[in-house]
């Protein structure tokens, strides 16, 4: 009996080799430090880097990453963004029911507050949105800021509401500094590959 092969295994084990680098760690410490623009000035800075973000971490990857670990192309990648986009738009709905039989319960008019439901719901779904990207990619620090961003988030405007910049801009902070790190250690471990290699 021939051995069964898991190929959506062989696929994670292959994107957490695309993201070992750091690149996105970076790339997520730069937007969670301009939240604080979001929240002081109402400047929704971080909505270009969401276009150009990826852009740019590509166009690095293709100088640094993959001359030194090779590039292999997924072939269902379309499947599994549709995929996430679907838990995403699924989570967000039964959270939000959720977040309504709880404010029922605690006997707060739903009418008036649509828009903290649909808060509590996005900050709670945070961790799930993380932890199935970090269980996709096999990078389970990424679990981690899923619960930083959402459940410390929301802990630090329950208790200390105008300090909610500062947490951003410190979060932000340590989840750059991680990403640089790792990424000049990955530099370090993986010398670049000549060409005869690849």
């Amino acid at each position: 009996m021939k051995p069964t092969i898991d190929i959506g295994d062989i696929e994670r084990k292959m994107r957490h080799l695309y993201f070992q680098d750091g690149l996105m760690d970076i790339l997520l410490g730069v937007h969670l430090l301009l939240v604080y623009f979001v929240i002081q000035y109402r400047l929704l800075v971080n909505v270009p880097l969401i276009v150009i973000g990826p852009v740019i971490i590509e166009a690095i990857r293709k100088r640094t990453t993959y001359p030194r670990i090779g590039y292999m192309r997924m072939a269902n990648q379309g499947a599994t963004a549709v995929r996430m986009i679907l838990v995403c738009l699924v989570g967000i709905a039964l959270l939000s029911v959720i977040t309504v039989l709880i404010f029922l319960l605690l006997g707060i008019p739903v009418q008036n507050n649509w828009g903290n439901v649909l808060k509590f719901a996005a900050v709670l779904f945070i961790p799930v949105i993380f932890g199935l990207l970090a269980y996709e990619h096999k990078v389970y620090r990424w679990l981690v800021y899923g619960v930083a961003i959402g459940l410390g988030g929301l802990s630090v405007m329950s208790i200390v509401p105008h300090a909610i910049k500062m947490y951003f801009v410190i979060l932000g902070s340590v989840v750059t500094f991680i990403g640089l790190t790792i990424f000049v250690d990955f530099l370090k471990k993986n010398p670049r590959q000549t060409e005869e290699a690849l």
